[in-house]
Formats: structure tokens, sequence, C-alpha cells
């Protein structure tokens, strides 16, 4: 994919309602998919399958001589993209497992640089990541190996072998799934003809006709996501897009983002005013109607009503989220925009309430969305270094006072509202780290200019 072209998700929907028998077989391969899912998970998510799910052909081998698709008798094209599905979800696991670890030892006092520098040197070499974790000797070659050996010298390698199996014990989960809501299907697996879409079913050489709403036809790996109740599917389809280039983008804007309001910017304006009410409307919801199924577990017939209702509250919050920030962009139109890194959600604070909104805030959802929009229209969407923004004043530096919603700065005497000035800082380290990243770019290249000035010696 060039650089002038994004992928988005595009989704059709069935014309006339699927009838139950129908539906009935749908959700039979997503349940059989189901079942694939977890048993990679339980096999190979753990340390013991490290070795094999890079890049995932051992697991794809040993997955077909398991006989699992032949008890399922699920078809190919479902049954191996299942597969590739969890291993994905696997290596994420992994990611995120190693990303706390790494935050860890940055934060833990006993560890001294040499600790440190072994233990990441460890983690970024995946041969000898696995050797650690299977408690044996890395096998490494050349200069890798003469590396190993000269952080070894310098550190109680025992004692941090063991500290990083503990952290990888205590970090990593096995991913599992309860959801058999849809299923993966590679072009193989279906067939757009007579305006609709024929889908291979279990049975050999049976395929399920659905009239679809539109005749577009696409050879890309499709997601059918199923809504039993309804009668329904949507199929998202990513597809391959140009950027934009709409006239007028230009400029820099920096940009606060909240739980009140989503955005401000350096110039002061808001967008997302009513995102709190939103947000609150769903975690008031979750809050008062999950522990209620939970306690009534053994007398509760299911929770396709407060599924319903969680999700029909999920759809307005993001409706919103996405209306205001094609909003704000096509209002401010700007050519770069900085936002600032956000923090991780606090767990402490005395209100109850305000604290479950911060921990379902969806900003990474808002994040997401916002770069997306960003690719479309060819803005540049720069992040920011974001510690003691709040606090620092935009037009002086200095640090100053958080009064309600205005800042206030003693040395200059600058008052203006605290998220605008947050979204000044933006916009200045913004502009600062664009300048110095120029300023090295500069200094590489006149470097190697000035090195090719002198004349090659014979």
């Amino acid at each position: 994919m060039s650089q002038e072209t994004i992928y988005k998700t595009v989704y059709q929907y069935n014309k006339v309602p699927i009838s139950a028998k129908d539906m009935e077989r749908l959700l039979e391969i997503a349940e059989d998919c189901r079942k694939v899912r977890n048993f990679v998970y339980d096999r190979y998510g753990g340390i013991g399958g490290l070795a094999k799910i890079y890049p995932g052909y051992t697991v794809q081998n040993e997955m077909t001589h398991s006989g699992l698709r032949e008890r399922l008798g699920l078809p190919s094209v479902y049954f191996y993209l299942s597969i590739f599905d969890a291993l994905g979800d696997i290596k994420s696991q992994w990611a995120r497992t190693k990303s706390r670890i790494e935050a860890n030892i940055k934060e833990n006092e006993k560890l001294t640089p040499e600790d440190r520098h072994y233990l990441r040197f460890v983690m970024k070499q995946s041969r000898c990541f696995e050797a650690v974790l299977a408690g044996g000797e890395p096998e490494l070659e050349g200069d890798w190996k003469e590396t190993y050996h000269t952080l070894c010298a310098g550190v109680d390698v025992h004692r941090l072998d063991q500290y990083l199996r503990r952290q990888v014990r205590r970090h990593l989960v096995k991913p599992h799934t309860d959801a058999a809501d849809g299923f993966t299907a590679s072009p193989k697996g279906y067939r757009y003809a007579d305006h609709g879409i024929y889908l291979s079913m279990k049975e050999s050489r049976r395929r399920l006709f659905i009239p679809l709403t539109d005749n577009n036809r696409y050879t890309r790996q499709v997601f059918i996501r199923l809504y039993p109740k309804e009668g329904s599917i949507t199929i998202n389809v990513p597809v391959e897009v140009k950027r934009k280039h709409p006239a007028g983008y230009e400029g820099q804007r920096g940009l606060a983002m909240g739980l009140r309001c989503m955005f401000v910017t350096d110039t002061g304006t808001s967008y997302g005013e009513r995102y709190l009410e939103y947000q609150s409307a769903l975690t008031d919801y979750v809050r008062k109607k999950l522990p209620r199924h939970r306690r009534n577990a053994k007398n509760n017939p299911g929770m396709k009503k407060y599924n319903a209702g969680k999700a029909r509250l999920e759809t307005a919050l993001h409706s919103y989220i996405n209306a205001e920030i094609n909003r704000m962009l096509e209002t401010e139109k700007p050519g770069t925009l900085y936002f600032p890194k956000l923090p991780a959600v606090s767990k402490t604070g005395v209100n109850r309430k305000i604290n479950a909104s911060v921990s379902m805030w969806q900003k990474g959802y808002v994040k997401s969305r916002l770069a997306q929009k960003c690719k479309e229209r060819s803005i540049e969407l720069v992040e920011v270094f974001g510690k003691g923004i709040g606090t620092e004043c935009s037009r002086c530096g200095a640090e100053g006072v958080k009064d309600g919603d205005m800042f206030r700065c003693a040395s200059c005497g600058l008052e203006m509202p605290e998220r605008q000035n947050t979204a000044a800082n933006v916009l200045k380290r913004g502009k600062n780290m664009q300048a110095e990243s120029a300023r090295k770019r500069e200094m590489k290249e006149g470097g190697i200019q000035k090195e090719s000035e002198f004349p090659e010696k014979k």
C-alpha cells in the first residue's frame, strides 16, 4: 500500500431477513470458529507456545494434523483464518505483556543500569527471551553472542532471569473468547452474484445465498457479523482508498483532550461538549444493570436485553464522537494537528461515579477515529509529550496554578481557560519537536555533504 492510500471499513447489509434455519447454520460456523480460536489460545497462548507463534506456520501445520477441523466439519476457508486470527490475538497479548514488564523494569529502583540493560537486551532478542523463559541457555551467533556474554559479566544472571520469569507469569494472560457472533471469510469462502453473496457452508459443495442492499463486489478478507435476533448480518470489508487532499487545510493546531469536553483548540474553541453526557449514560447503565444480572445469574434467562441496551448506548456515543471529530476538522481545517499523549487512568479518588466514568473513558476509540479521519484528509497528526503540560504557562513557561476551569500564572499574569492553555502548550511543544527534528536532519545531511567534499583516498 502506497503512502497515498489508506484502509477503511465499508459495510454491506442483507436485503431481506435471514430465516431462522439459515441463521442457525451461520451461527454453527461462528461457534466452530470460536472453538478453533480457543483451542489455539489454550495450546499456544502460554510461554511454551512462544517459540512457535512467529511467523505461525508451525502452528498451522500442527493444527492441520490435530484432527480438529475434521471433528468440527469446518471448511478450511474458515478454519485457517480462525487460526491466524487467534495467533494475532496471542501476539498482541505478548506485546502488551512486554510493555508492562518494560514499565516495571524502568520503575524498579532495585535494578542497576546494568541490570536494566541486560533485561532489555533479553526481551528484544527473541531467541534469548525464549531460552530464558524456558530455563535454558540462549543459542546466539556472531556479535549477538559476544554482546550477551559481555552483559552477563556485570550482572547476576540467575537473579535477573528469575525476575523476568516472575514478571511474565504475573502479566501474561491466555486469551479466551465466549463470543460467537461472527466469523472471518477469505475470498475463497464467498462469491458475489445475483445482487447478493454466496457463503460457503459446512455441507459439502453447498453455499448459502444472501441478497444484499448493494451490488458492490470485493475480493478481500471480510468479517461476517451475525445478528440472530434481527435475522440480519453485516459484512465488514476493508477497502483501500486514496487519500483526500482537500483545499484550505493548512496551518497548525494544538488540541487538549479530555473527558468533560472531547477537544479544546489553542484558540479556545470547544468540540464535543456533550461527550461526558453520552459517556455517563453508558457508565450508569453498566454500573447499575450489570451487578443485578450477576447477582441473579442462576435465574437470569440471558443477558440479551442488557447487551442490547449497552450496544445502543455505545452506538450513540460512537456516532457523537465521529460527528464531532468531523465538525472539528471541517471547521479548523488544520494541515498539522498536535495532541498530547494521554495519561493512564488513575484508580484513586473519592467520587465513585466520576471514577467509573474515567475507567470507561473511550480515549482509545477517540484517538483511533481521530487518526483515521486525519489520514483520510492528509492531515499530519503528531503526538507530543504530555507530562506537566496542564500546569505550565503557555506564554512564559513558568509553573502556574489551576483555579477551577481557569489557569493563572503568577510570573507573567496570564489568565485563560485551563484547557486552552493546555492546547497552546501542545502546539508549542509540537512546533519545537518538529523544529528539532528538522535541525537534526539538516545536520545529518550536512555531515554527509561535507564528507563528500573530500576526495576519495586511493
